[in-house]
């Protein structure tokens, strides 16, 4: 039997139910959010982790009865807003997670948080546009836009506008766009010999990440160099596309 820490089993993950259209339903999700909120305020074990926690155990010790059932309903959102789907209270530090009794799973009731307030249209359009990587990449990468993008991202009165209209703070630091994505310039070599390692096939499939392609194609380079150093075989991978977490953590679950 595996161990982990605070319970004699493995974590169960159950599937999420999105489909399901109970699963929408608002009234069953502030059920769910209260009775878990009520255990972990009880527990407390993961106030190290995420903001998450520490919002919602002050939100309690805040409130007139310092239990859960003193905390404003469209509060809620605050502890759900801080979540980022790390994944670490329901893998390192739960005790009730399945398939303890009590059924919890953090971070699966957050994504479902964050799918309702996404289907009822309560999601920022600077959200959704920052959440939109491929398509700002590929915008952001043509050579007049990179430098005017560029520009814009390091001028002051731009920031400020910014700040105005799209609610992104003008001191929060952007990373800049490459005038030329490490996809299309990445050059691996393919024409090494397969030599198996002890945990390794020998042969690498780069996937660049949109950070690495549309922002720093130097590490996606670097990587590269390394590989033909080592003489080990690799190939950028084919018809790449975001993995799917900015618009995850939106709620979009349509979309990913």
């Amino acid at each position: 039997m595996a161990q982990r820490e605070g319970s004699l089993e493995a974590p169960t993950r159950h599937a999420l139910d999105w489909q399901n259209p109970k699963f929408y339903d608002e009234a069953d999700l502030f059920h769910e959010l209260e009775r878990v909120y009520d255990i972990c305020h009880g527990c407390r074990r993961c106030v190290s982790l995420c903001t998450s926690f520490p919002t919602l155990f002050d939100l309690v010790d805040e409130s007139p009865t310092m239990e859960v059932d003193g905390i404003k309903k469209e509060d809620y959102w605050k502890v759900v807003d801080q979540c980022y789907l790390c994944d670490l209270c329901f893998m390192t530090k739960c005790p009730y997670v399945p398939p303890h009794e009590w059924n919890l799973d953090f971070p699966h009731l957050m994504l479902r948080a964050k799918a309702v307030k996404f289907k009822k249209g309560e999601v920022k359009f600077r959200d959704k546009l920052l959440s939109s990587t491929d398509a700002l990449g590929k915008l952001a990468s043509i050579p007049v836009v990179t430098q005017v993008t560029n520009f814009a991202i390091n001028n002051g009165a731009a920031r400020s506008v910014m700040d105005g209209v799209l609610e992104i703070h003008k001191e929060r630091k952007m990373p800049e766009y490459a005038g030329r994505t490490f996809r299309s310039s990445a050059k691996p070599r393919n024409d090494f010999p397969v030599k198996p390692g002890e945990r390794t096939p020998g042969k690498v499939a780069i996937y660049s990440t949109c950070y690495v392609n549309y922002n720093e194609p130097g590490i996606g380079h670097d990587l590269v160099k390394l590989l033909e150093h080592n003489e080990i075989p690799a190939v950028v991978v084919e018809k790449e596309a975001c993995c799917g977490m900015p618009k995850l953590e939106l709620g979009d679950l349509e979309t990913v």
